[in-house]
């Protein structure tokens, strides 16, 4: 960059030079590649230089890598000044980063102006349509109007089908495809994934005839996100035996799966293998480090992790937040939210979640109500139960427990059980049987085959020294038959889930 702004050569010597590095830059997979290509454009700029139809198209390329859909609209401009919007590469290149910029209704206008399209002009609007899986009957028209169709046209249909969550469509266009090539396959396992149906993922993903690095992190990331994190761990490790050296996509995956597990020396195990194998730290892996090392209690390596993010965003920040409201960091986890804020970045639904349980937690009930209000009057968010459920814990703590009934009284959604089982809990404890009465009405009608809440109803009532209550509660118990899967205690689970982190850990050291 210093080479090109510190020069002074003639516009014949420079041009070819800066398209250059230009196309180079943008064909880099370093996510910084594109800032410096479009730096290299203002320098271009300020030397009177002008990007001509070899420059515009990897301009616009990196334009939609970031993406900016202000910088490509003014690189459009560009275009239709220098009258090379007839230069069908930069007019194909017009279409993509409109919809890669998210804009479909602007990537089908600059695809109708193109006069003679040919398969990248008409599979640079399909790829708008499937980003978004948006209208995916025009998108289906579009597809069967085109002359001539590659895989990357079949494909872009399975995607945009699948991003839409039509699957059945997507399966239809998978199993007529001339031919599948290791994308088609991958795009199916990561469409079953999303709808949560991993068997038949994992059905198909055994089936491919050909397995890649990308496949296999299709697979670990749809288990990981399906809360399968045994699954996808088992499945990184054969990675391993097959000598497939993993990439930072893969480690984002693998990291959120051993999030789910909870176990300390696994989360360290998986941080030096990062260092080791020497993945790239980009932002993803170091957002789902600092979830993993936070969900894990280990707070110090959270912070170190969170501090290496050059630009934090709002999954950075949530991440830490809620990593420290659910470990005994209450204080903490606020710090970083004032912080959060005054970086003027905007929270979002779970960052919310973090903050009003870490309120909660503290003690800090004015507090967590300010925030309570700024989620509608400050950032216009719909409060969901969740959130209910955070503010009616936080009430109940401090013994405020007629507000906090009036508070579930007032969901627009309804009674909700967290809600109601936090405000059950409080009643317990500051010994409040009329208020406690009321819920667990409303619980038993929500969840009539929950056990804890006719016990937790039971002991109130046994700590007044009601006794005949206290037993025609649990005689309500016996007379019930519960949907309750033999076996599947949570000390059964915790000895599983040890006897799993131990034998993995064993493997690996």
């Amino acid at each position: 960059m210093r080479y090109f702004s510190g020069a002074s050569f003639s516009s014949a010597f420079l041009l070819p030079l800066f398209n250059v590095a230009i196309r180079s830059l943008s064909k880099s997979p370093l996510t910084s590649a594109p800032f410096a290509a479009l730096r290299l454009y203002l320098l271009m700029t300020r030397a009177s230089l002008h990007p001509g139809r070899f420059t515009l198209p990897f301009l616009l390329n990196c334009s939609a890598a970031i993406p900016s859909l202000p910088l490509g609209s003014e690189l459009h401009s560009r275009a239709l000044r220098s009258g090379l919007l007839a230069v069908l590469p930069v007019s194909n290149a017009l279409v993509d980063m409109y919809g890669k910029c998210g804009s479909l209704l602007l990537a089908r206008a600059a695809f109708l102006d193109i006069p003679l399209k040919d398969v990248v002009s008409f599979n640079a609007l399909l790829g708008a349509h499937a980003r978004l899986g948006a209208d995916m009957p025009s998108a289906l028209r579009l597809f069967d109007a085109m002359p001539h169709r590659n895989v990357i046209s079949w494909n872009a249909l399975i995607v945009g089908y699948a991003n839409a969550g039509d699957l059945s469509s997507a399966r239809a266009v998978f199993d007529r495809m001339p031919v599948q090539n290791t994308v088609s396959w991958t795009v199916m396992v990561v469409g079953y994934c999303k709808t949560g149906a991993v068997v038949a993922a994992r059905e198909l993903f055994d089936r491919m005839p050909e397995k890649n690095l990308v496949s296999s992190t299709a697979m670990i990331t749809g288990y990981s996100q399906c809360g399968m994190p045994k699954e996808a761990f088992v499945l990184f490790r054969r990675l391993e035996r097959q000598r497939i050296e993993p990439d930072a996509a893969t480690m984002v995956g693998v990291i959120s799966a051993l999030a789910q597990l909870g176990s300390v020396e696994l989360a360290n195990w998986v941080g030096s293998y990062v260092d080791r194998k020497k993945i790239d730290r980009n932002e993803r892996v170091l957002t789902a480090l600092v979830d993993m090392h936070a969900k894990c209690g280990n707070v110090e390596k959270a912070l170190h992790a969170f501090e290496e993010i050059h630009f934090p965003d709002a999954y950075s920040y949530t991440a830490l937040i809620n990593g420290l409201a659910s470990h005994g960091h209450e204080l903490k986890a606020l710090d970083i939210f004032d912080r959060m804020q005054k970086e003027a970045i905007k929270p979002d639904p779970i960052t919310f979640v973090g903050v009003l349980s870490a309120c909660s937690h503290a003690g800090l009930v004015d507090k967590g109500l300010e925030y309570w209000e700024s989620m509608f009057r400050v950032y216009g968010m719909d409060r969901r139960a969740d959130h209910y459920a955070c503010v009616v814990d936080m009430l109940g703590r401090a013994g405020r427990l007629k507000q906090a009934y009036e508070m579930i009284q007032s969901m627009p959604m309804g009674p909700h059980p967290g809600a109601l089982g936090a405000l059950l809990a409080a009643c317990r404890t500051y010994a409040n049987i009329e208020i406690a009465e009321s819920v667990a009405k409303e619980l038993f009608k929500l969840e009539p085959n929950n056990t804890g809440n006719y016990i937790l109803l039971s002991s109130i009532y046994a700590e007044r020294g009601q006794w005949e209550d206290a037993a025609r509660v649990r005689a309500m118990i016996r007379g019930r038959k519960f949907n309750k899967l033999p076996g599947l205690s949570w000390i059964d689970e915790q000895q599983r889930g040890r006897r799993f982190q131990n034998k993995v850990l064993m493997h690996i050291k």
